[in-house]
């Protein structure tokens, strides 16, 4: 088979998830409740970008492990209000960002394979 006619076939495998990383899913437990200030709500979301794409994204809290995103996956989870370290691991890039969150808000976290950590409140969504 000649290169110009595998590149498509392998592209096409890579994003139906035929040549995958790790397993995506829960890996350990967040944080657990015990504020008496209402939790924030928290929304991890993978970029569709198509570095890395063939690779889970481990998500991680205090340096914990807690989710492992494949390609455009997002999870929703509830934390005391406070400072946390958010991170992840995508193999070739290891990242982390402190970020403080307000009590009974929501957010959005989206991460990027570029080292990207970016947090909006619900309502400043781009």
């Amino acid at each position: 088979m000649r290169a110009s006619s595998l590149f498509p076939a392998l592209l096409a495998l890579l994003l139906a998830g035929g040549l995958t990383g790790c397993a995506g899913g829960r890996m350990g437990p967040v944080p657990p409740l015990t504020s008496m200030e209402p939790a924030a709500s928290v929304t991890v979301q993978r970029s569709r970008s198509i570095l890395g794409a063939p690779a889970s994204m481990l998500f991680s809290i205090d340096g914990r492990h807690v989710y492992a995103l494949r390609w455009g996956q997002q999870f929703t989870f509830m934390l005391d209000p406070g400072e946390y370290s958010f991170g992840y691991d995508l193999g070739f890039n290891q990242c982390q960002q402190r970020v403080i969150l307000d009590p009974g808000e929501r957010y959005v976290v989206r991460l990027t394979p570029v080292c990207q950590i970016e947090l909006y409140r619900y309502g400043e969504l781009r």
